[in-house]
């Protein structure tokens, strides 16, 4: 309703607002339906904003002790609507936000957040004579976020959205101490439950004309499923999670750096699901590993952001190199694990040159046990054991394999000398 904006002596002003306004969000469920509307109060007590620098370049300070939004109804469509209650806070917000637009046609920015922590909660009840709820919760600890980046030309992209416009780079990175979340489900046949919580995590990501960039990863989580249609409750912890991809997008004459990392380190599950599996606990049970590292290079020959199928006439890029710096799997007391190389020669199909060297430790153990518990016929095992007899030979330590895989010119494979191809 009302927005001051008062001059300090140092030419910087101090934007305040009425505590509260309203946010109406609307949309179609179908072309020929009317729109639905879902109404907001956004409330800010005590916001204050600080603006300060240069003309076309400014510098927004956001100070509130607590933000939060809440649903206030919901109207519009055809037939009788749902009942939603919807409620985020956030505490002790502390933003800066500085935009560079002095060159129109490079709009630049950067960016830092912190709050003390987030919560929220969604109730949606069907309407009055239909069955079923559903309810989510969530909470985040302490968060900690930084963004920068270049927009480009702003009144180009206006004119054509589809475009990435020329120079776009933005990356962001944000971190947070916790989060966790319930979301139930009930009617009068089903029952759904699914609960999540971690010790803190990252989510790190970059996106411009040239490359995508993007790196997750959580510690200590935690997570379990309930359900009608489930046997036994689903519990699963995991130590440490990770992904990351790099892939470039914009065609260079040079080579580009590319890689992936997929990690999930001490996986546990309950002892349910292991019923499950393993009634007659043949396995140990050991904490599950799986750890993927890929590094390389590539020959991007088109840019990938532009490419349509109906003008895609030839591969968009030729792989040039690749280095697997670690393959980690460990389960039922067993580790596998690898690391190598190889370079590709130029054409559309990658032809390998390189090694790769390979070690299993406990494999032997756990073919005994797998034998044991009877899941697998005595055949199948006979057959993998003549294959570890026949590619791999034996480490420096009990139970252990070893084997080197060999990709050589002309599209030969050897392990371990013997000709495979």
């Amino acid at each position: 309703d009302q927005i001051v904006m008062t001059e300090a002596d140092d030419g910087s002003v101090t934007v305040t607002m009425t505590d509260t306004y309203a946010l109406t969000v609307s949309f179609r469920p179908d072309r020929d339906e009317p729109s639905v509307n879902l109404g907001f109060d956004v409330i800010l007590p005590d916001l204050e904003i600080a603006v300060s620098g240069e003309t076309g370049a400014r510098l927004y300070e956001y100070t509130a002790p607590r933000v939060s939004i809440e649903g206030v109804g919901i109207s519009g469509g055809e037939g009788p609507l749902p009942s939603i209650d919807l409620t985020i806070a956030m505490e002790d917000l502390a933003a800066t936000y500085r935009v560079n637009g002095t060159d129109p046609t490079d709009m630049a920015y950067d960016s830092s957040t912190s709050m003390a922590g987030m919560i929220g909660a969604l109730d949606v009840r069907p309407p009055p004579g239909e069955d079923g709820q559903l309810k989510v919760n969530f909470a985040l600890g302490a968060i900690e976020t930084e963004g920068s980046g270049r927009l480009g030309n702003l009144v180009a992209v206006g004119a054509n959205p589809d475009i990435v416009p020329e120079g776009f780079d933005i990356s962001g990175d944000l971190a947070y101490d916790a989060l966790g979340y319930e979301v139930t489900f009930r009617d009068r046949q089903d029952a759904f439950f699914l609960s999540y919580r971690n010790a803190g995590g990252r989510i790190a990501a970059t996106f411009a004309e040239t490359e995508i960039d993007y790196a997750l990863s959580a510690t200590d989580t935690a997570a379990r499923m309930t359900g009608t249609e489930l046997p036994v409750p689903i519990e699963v912890s995991v130590g440490s999670t990770e992904v990351a991809i790099r892939v470039p997008l914009a065609a260079s004459p040079e080579p580009q750096a590319l890689s992936a990392r997929l990690a999930y380190q001490d996986v546990e599950m309950a002892e349910d699901i292991w019923g499950l599996l393993d009634p007659g606990q043949s396995f140990p049970r050991d904490p599950i590993s799986v750890v993927l590292d890929l590094s390389g290079s590539a020959m991007v020959m088109a840019n990938l952001l532009a490419m349509t199928p109906e003008t895609m006439a030839a591969p968009p890029g030729e792989l040039r190199d690749m280095t697997l710096n670690e393959l980690r799997l460990s389960a039922g007391g067993a580790t596998l694990s690898a690391e190598g190389s190889a370079r590709f020669a130029p054409g559309p199909i990658p032809m390998p040159v390189g090694r790769v060297d390979l070690q299993l430790s406990g494999g032997n153990a756990l073919l005994d046990r797998v034998q044991a518990s009877g899941l697998v016929p005595i055949e199948q095992l006979a057959m993998v054991r003549g294959m570890l007899g026949a590619f791999a030979r034996p480490g420096a330590t009990p139970d252990t394999l070893e084997s080197t895989i060999e990709f050589t010119e002309g599209g030969g494979i050897t392990a371990n000398g013997v000709p495979l191809q």
